[in-house]
């Protein structure tokens, strides 16, 4: 429709409410919205709000205007002779920022097209920005298909603005100019300036989101047992314990499963630490910010202290550590020193009189003597780390053994987790950079622990990182690294590569060689296993043939995992008072009578594990050396998506 028949087919809704089918829907749509909203043709202007509330809402999408900055400026040289201007609006339609031709600027102030002016349908009616903002999609207005007369004089193409992250309506972008100068690709060049805001806002939570992360990275050894959740400017979860992210979603329930801190987003920075103290009460609070605005928190959920030593009147009955008596502990916690996770090897190798467990030992040491990747099977609790531990010791390398548990390992740290940062890499990254998991293992041994659960994209990180042995630091340079690689899993590599879950090229990499530990009912080594596990626990303790034989008869489903817990239970019921004989009896038949399954030893331990921790299920897999899959079945639950 040309201008005639349009100004005429505007007539003709005004006065009988009639919409011609030759307008274009869009206009059709908008007029009847400006209709519903009881707009009337002869408004005159948009509202325009006062110096303070312009002041407030130019401050208040600060982020949006610096996104769009480049593009206004950019705007006097192109639109300086083109008899047109640029507008940016917030998301609910007042103008926050125009550039352009300055003769335009200027008559625009008739119709409050200007700083401060209110261009939503429900204020003046059918224009571009407020159309594109109803519409949510990039609109074009032309002349009299405004609804109100005095705004017929002008031509506008809009296009709206939405949050990269989440797609949240942020403003609206318009180029717009007196009716003569209506051209269709107006709309075109709105469209090109959106994309490119919205482009520059993408970067911008990128870059916030690496500097958040490496702040995070530099101080998390100050929070290291306790629980974090890392939120962006946005109040999205960057980054949480698992722990902490079922306490924050079980106390406050959230519209729709969305986290209950997203409500940040519309917070001043400034508000934000009394806000947080209303949600967590209990918590403390790092606030992050860069040279610009404040772009983040880490939250700490601080673990309840345990006590580790008896009130000071209990020390007054405490034996003389000097007259112990054989099969006797100390009376008071505090006395005990922490006991290795377990350990069945000596210090230069394993108990390994068993011909098979021999065999793998003399395996392994070959292969590790010429660095060749090994991978290591085994049912939980057999000693693949242990096994891993040795073959760094066979190998004569100078360097660390450095284990990397990659169940536990976030998806959004493994770079900077694996290969470090540069100092001043990002805003935020301590001084000195971090050396990252690989760099520390040059020279030495890199034992890549659960790798059945190894997350999709760290099996392709590792798999660039096999192929010429180089790190690069984030924000650094490139370097060679020496590493001897041993990796260890429970789980059925060949059931998860056919389900798409692990990657059978890395797989290749990673079993040079290939051993498997027998489990512990299976081995020949009984005898020799209990005495060392003991010797390893408490000395002064004894053990007798008798015991040994009633305990070899068990099942073991949790290999020497579970062997050396019972063992400990057996010094604490011999410094309670009971003979070795009949200390090990009671131990061996309370489990036999109270457990008898595989899933009942299991949960049991989990269970003591995972009180010890807090309830984080990441540090209690690691313990006891499992997947987060056998922890969250073992609590009956699912594990998180």
């Amino acid at each position: 429709m040309d201008q005639r028949e349009v100004l005429a087919a505007w007539e003709k809704f005004v006065e009988r409410g009639a919409l011609s089918s030759d307008l274009r829907s869009s206009v059709a749509a908008s007029w009847q919205r400006s209709r519903n909203h009881h707009v009337t043709i002869d408004r005159a202007r948009a509202p325009l709000v006062g110096d303070a509330e312009l002041f407030r809402h130019r401050s208040k999408h600060a982020s949006l205007r610096h996104a769009a900055r480049c593009a206004l400026e950019n705007s006097k040289t192109f639109l300086r002779d083109a008899n047109s201007i640029m507008i940016l609006t917030d998301p609910g339609g007042l103008i926050i920022d125009t550039q352009g031709d300055d003769r335009v600027i200027d008559a625009g102030r008739a119709v409050h097209l200007e700083h401060g002016g209110c261009w939503s349908e429900a204020d003046i009616g059918t224009n571009a920005i407020g159309a594109a903002i109803a519409e949510s999609k990039p609109v074009q207005i032309r002349g009299a298909e405004h609804f109100c007369s005095q705004v017929q004089r002008w031509t506008c193409a809009a296009v709206p603005v939405h949050d990269p992250s989440d797609g949240e309506l942020l403003g609206v972008v318009d180029i717009s100019g007196p009716a003569s100068t209506f051209n269709p690709q107006s709309l075109a060049l709105a469209v090109a300036v959106g994309h490119h805001v919205e482009s520059v806002l993408a970067q911008s939570v990128r870059q916030e989101h690496e500097e958040l992360l490496c702040h995070f990275l530099a101080k998390r050894s100050q929070w290291f047992n306790d629980e974090c959740i890392l939120l962006d400017r946005r109040g999205t979860i960057l980054h949480a314990t698992e722990r902490a992210l079922k306490a924050l979603r079980r106390d406050h329930h959230s519209i729709q499963g969305d986290a209950p801190t997203r409500f940040l987003k519309t917070v001043p920075f400034a508000e934000w630490p009394s806000k947080l103290k209303e949600l967590l009460p209990n918590a403390s609070f790092n606030f992050v910010e860069n040279e610009r605005s404040g772009i983040g928190a880490i939250v700490v959920l601080h673990a309840r202290q345990r006590q580790l030593i008896t009130p000071r009147d209990a020390s007054k009955s405490r034996p003389d550590p000097e007259h112990r008596t054989p099969g006797s502990l100390p009376s008071a916690v505090g006395d005990l020193q922490p006991a290795p996770r377990y350990l069945h090897g000596t210090a230069t190798g394993f108990v390994a009189r068993d011909p098979v467990v021999s065999a793998i030992v003399r395996q392994v040491e070959t292969a590790a003597a010429r660095k060749m990747p090994i991978l290591i099977r085994g049912e939980t609790g057999t000693g693949k780390e242990q096994l891993a531990r040795h073959a760094h010791r066979a190998s004569g390398r100078a360097g660390a053994f450095v284990p990397v548990n990659c169940a536990a390992l976030p998806e959004s740290l493994i770079e900077t987790e694996l290969f470090g940062y540069a100092e001043g890499a990002f805003t935020g990254a301590r001084r000195g950079g971090a050396v990252g998991l690989v760099k520390e293992a040059d020279g030495g041994t890199l034992f890549l622990d659960e790798i059945g659960d190894m997350p999709v994209a760290l099996q392709a990180v590792l798999l660039r990182l096999l192929d010429d042995w180089t790190v690069r630091p984030v924000g650094g340079v490139r370097s060679k690294v020496d590493v001897f690689l041993i990796s260890a899993t429970n789980a059925r590599l060949d059931k998860a590569i056919a389900e798409g879950g692990f990657r059978s090229d890395l797989l290749y990499r990673l079993n040079t060689l290939e051993v498997t530990l027998p489990r512990l009912r299976d081995r020949d080594d009984f005898d020799a296993i209990v005495r060392h596990l003991l010797d390893t626990i408490d000395p002064t303790c004894e053990v007798t043939s008798a015991d040994v034989a009633r305990l070899a008869g068990r099942p073991w489903p949790g290999n020497i995992r579970e062997l050396r817990n019972v063992l400990a239970r057996f010094t604490l019921a011999a410094a309670n008072g009971f003979t070795n004989d009949g200390g090990a009896a009671a131990v061996a038949q309370r489990h036999g009578n109270e457990v008898g399954s595989l899933h009942d030893i299991h949960r049991a331990r989990i269970l003591e594990v995972y009180a010890e921790t807090s309830g984080n299920v990441s540090e209690t897999a690691r313990r006891l050396g499992v997947s987060r899959n056998t922890i969250y079945r073992a609590l009956g639950q699912k594990k998180p998506e």
